[in-house]
């Protein structure tokens, strides 16, 4: 049987390499994530330890808010013994994206891409930078990798504009630097500390203290003396101590979680792929299998045992499993690389990497392809070998007792899919894992119950759909959509790949869709300001504001501040029960320039009674607490060094989507953290028009060119373009399961040419042309498509909308559906099937009639 399987394989290549290119592509996107990730941990990995080689310790603040180590610390860890070498160093992690270059044009480097270090120019024993060109930076110049120099335009030599908070310097760039562990991507600029220092208005502090010991004392030691010397100095409290392995360790634990996220969703994507192409597999085994009807009828006939048929088919599906996860491994090198090169081409600035297939890829590519393979194989596999050898040499079964089997199936496992998203979706889960793994199992479930339920509704749409094909097409239009409803359980099958991609498409539509509808209100009822400044990063200084309020354009401008602390409540309750407390979110705004700039729907109380002793509360929180103006309430700030602050409350609001659950004032927020605005936005000056106050605004952005300065209408389009790229960057990940759906398709019209060759034979003999055959045969996928696109979407809108309504209402409550989006997408499916029929209608056209119609 062995042998058997291995030459009907042989004997049916066309059918082995359509079956196989499906799980190629899902094998290889499942490699790819880990590809990707491999290669990308490698890089990270060597340039940190590249980075601390020569370091043996670093010290740093609890509260990395903010500056605080100054000489005076710095003086302390050189007096304790075993210290060689004590420097001040400003970390270039905590100030990612504050200090740009602006190219000669006047644009920033964008900060869509990789991220932007400026490093403090140091020569200490422990630095491995070094000058390509050039000379090291004084005071008021810097340099940079050359990599970006050549990416960007920059000329060693001229005057730039520099970008900081505090808005734009002037510096000369004196040349090119790099360091061990340099890669091609972010940008590397150094300034000397004192530049930095002034850039930032850090006065004269620094970050962090990086020592190098002589060896006399170990390490550890020392580290522990310097905690001590610090943290009894009133100047400098809250300080730790690292190792170069605490350093490492940190550093690749922190890209490592990223690289896991990014891995995880691209992973996501290829298991969705992998469930579409099971699909097309266990249908290519059913079809085959159904040809293969009267073979096997006549291997039982012989003795062939049902245990020895079952064997025979899922050898085939071994072999073309095993071969299909060899071709995966190759085909996931590639598609890293593609990937690659696609976010690239967004400005994400991926750096080249090492193809890193590690023994862990090679065996999951094997597991997965072959158990995929199997798995789809199987249900074919035990319907053949149970079939009794008359009913498979008659061609007779008993279809009606399988056709109630597979519904009362399908009805368990759709109450199962339904049962599992409601738990992801209306659960008590406190992670996102907990949330998306019911919701995910839930949707594969109630995928294959939807599919096991559509032939019902198969044939009908079928006709629904082909029957305008039959006025201009004429008989070959007829006859497609009679081939598309005639077999209900293949149309159904053929068309639930396509059905499940178009489905997430539209669910994700319907989500992005529903989130620009909540924006729109917001901006229509919340936001009332004329202008708005924003940055990817946050961190606006509050120099934009005092600019803002300088020019007589505006009106009333504030800044919007956000952060979080712990209600006193919270922390006593959640305590006594053994539970680590969630915090709350805290917004500040200069409350007396908030009129007509933002409108917080306050429904007791007044905003202008938040002074720094009191707060006001969001409606929710009255609520959950039993809290009334005039209430007391504690909250405690995160930084467990700071004394709890007792408020008394003044306000109560209803607005959840810009304002906290706390108000405070600017000054009560710096007691609880650091942040700088999120967000300034301003209205118009009465008597100004709005050409003056654009005029205007447009000046004070080019102060600032690291930030977004847009008017309202601009920022709304904003906010839905990004919206549209998410929505669009979802769509382009899911093409390959469309890809593969329409692989499907045409893989099914193939067979089905072989399977239906007298028929067509007859056809031609009867006077059908080659062109309308063709045509026949195109149509046929189309209808195919179309059905597959209609179910997706319908579903799409279901799933949507029930994952709107599982979000909270404070988060989000309007529901909306694209509806020409949707449109575009069922008829680009339709249109998509006619490419799907290329090959198929090729080859019917072409068989040779007479041999047609006589079997050979």
């Amino acid at each position: 049987m062995l042998r058997l399987a291995i030459k009907n394989l042989a004997q049916n290549k066309v059918r082995l390499l359509l079956t196989m290119f499906a799980i190629v592509l899902g094998v290889g996107f499942v490699v790819s994530s880990f590809v990707l990730r491999d290669g990308l941990g490698a890089i990270f990995d060597n340039l940190v330890e590249e980075s601390v080689e020569g370091i043996d310790l670093v010290v740093s603040q609890t509260n990395n808010d903010a500056p605080m180590v100054g000489e005076a610390a710095r003086a302390s860890v050189l007096a304790i013994d075993g210290v060689a070498s004590a420097d001040l160093q400003i970390d270039p992690n905590i100030n990612i994206n504050r200090i740009e270059p602006v190219k000669a044009d006047g644009e920033t480097i964008t900060r869509n891409g990789p991220p932007q270090f400026a490093f403090g120019w140091t020569e200490a024993v422990w630095s491995t930078f070094s000058i390509l060109e050039g000379r090291p930076p004084n005071d008021d110049e810097w340099i940079i990798d050359p990599a970006s120099l050549q990416e960007h335009g920059f000329i060693v030599g001229d005057f730039y504009s520099i970008s900081t908070p505090g808005g734009l310097r002037e510096a000369q760039l004196v040349g090119t630097f790099t360091f061990d562990g340099f890669i091609e991507g972010p940008t590397f600029t150094s300034f000397t500390n004192a530049t930095i220092q002034d850039y930032l208005d850090y006065g004269d502090l620094f970050d962090q203290i990086i020592v190098v010991t002589d060896g006399t004392v170990p390490t550890d030691d020392v580290g522990a003396e310097i905690v001590v010397a610090l943290n009894d100095n009133p100047e400098a409290p809250g300080f730790f101590v690292q190792n170069r392995e605490d350093l490492i360790n940190e550093a690749q634990g922190e890209f490592n979680q990223a690289l896991d996220a990014i891995g995880g969703i691209l992973l996501g994507f290829a298991l969705v792929a992998l469930f579409v192409s099971i699909f097309i597999i266990a249908n290519t085994f059913a079809i085959t299998t159904s040809q293969r009807t009267r073979e096997l009828g006549l291997l039982r006939a012989i003795g062939a045992t049902p245990r020895q048929l079952l064997r025979s088919v899922i050898a085939e599906s071994v072999v073309i499993g095993l071969l299909a996860s060899l071709l995966g491994i190759g085909a996931g090198a590639l598609i890293a690389l593609g990937i690659r090169l696609a976010l690239n081409s967004a400005g994400l600035g991926i750096p080249d990497f090492e193809i890193v297939i590690t023994a862990r890829t090679v065996i999951l590519a094997f597991v997965v392809g072959v158990i995929v393979t199997i798995g789809a194989a199987i249900f074919p596999a035990i319907g053949a070998a149970r079939t009794s050898p008359i009913a498979a040499i008659s061609g007779q079964s008993d279809d009606k007792k399988k056709s109630v089997l597979r519904f009362v199936f399908a009805g368990i496992i759709t109450t199962i899919g339904v049962a599992l998203m409601a738990l992801g979706l209306f659960g008590s889960g406190d992670s996102v894992l907990s949330i998306l793994t019911p919701l995910g199992a839930g949707a594969a479930f109630l995928f294959i119950g939807v599919t096991l339920f559509s032939p019902l509704v198969t044939a009908p749409l079928s006709r629904l759909i082909g029957a305008p094909l039959s006025i201009p097409f004429g008989t070959a239009g007829h006859l497609a959509k009679e081939n598309s409803a005639r077999n209900p359980r293949r149309t159904a099958t053929t068309a639930a790949a396509l059905m499940i991609g178009l489905s997430l498409v539209s669910a994700a539509s319907v989500l992005g869709e529903s989130f620009k509808s909540e924006f729109s209100q917001i901006l229509d009822s919340t936001i009332q300001a004329d202008f708005v400044v924003f940055s990817d990063t946050g961190d606006i200084p509050e120099a934009v504001v005092e600019t803002l309020r300088a020019e007589n354009a505006f009106g009333n401008v504030t800044g919007l501040r956000t952060s979080s602390a712990f209600l006193e409540q919270d922390l006593d309750t959640t305590t006594a029960a053994g539970l680590e407390a969630d915090d709350r979110s805290v917004t500040a705004f200069d409350y007396s320039q908030i009129d007509g700039v933002y409108d917080l729907s306050v429904t007791s109380g007044s905003l202008d009674d938040i002074t720094y002793d009191t707060v006001g509360i969001r409606d929710t929180l009255a609520e959950e607490f039993d809290l009334t103006l005039g209430d007391s309430i504690t909250i405690v700030p995160r930084d467990d060094r700071a004394e709890p602050i007792d408020l008394t409350v003044v306000s109560i609001h209803e607005e959840p989507q810009i304002s906290g659950e706390f108000l405070v004032t600017t000054e009560r927020f710096a007691d609880l953290s650091s942040n700088d605005n999120d967000s300034v936005a301003a209205t118009i000056a009465g008597g100004v028009d709005s050409g003056t106050a654009n005029a205007a605004f447009d000046r004070i952005s080019e102060q600032f060119p690291s930030f977004q300065f847009q008017s309202s209408a601009e920022f709304r389009e904003t906010v839905s373009n990004q919206i549209d790229f998410i929505l669009n960057l979802l769509t382009i990940l899911l093409a390959l399961t469309i890809f593969i759906a329409l692989l499907g398709i045409a893989n099914t019209l193939a067979l089905s040419v072989f399977e239906r060759t007298r028929e067509l034979g007859l056809l031609r003999a009867v006077g059908m042309v080659r062109r309308q055959t063709r045509r026949m045969i195109r149509w046929e996928a189309v209808i195919i498509s179309a059905v597959g696109a209609v179910l997706g979407t319908v579903l799409g809108v279901a799933l949507g909308a029930l994952v709107v309504q599982a979000i909270p209402e404070d988060i989000l409550s309007a529901f909306a559906i694209p509806w020409l989006r949707i449109a575009i997408m069922v008829f680009g499916a339709s249109i998509a099937g006619i490419l799907a029929a290329v090959f198929p209608a090729w080859r019917a056209s072409r068989l040779n009639v007479l041999a047609a119609i006589s079997g050979r």
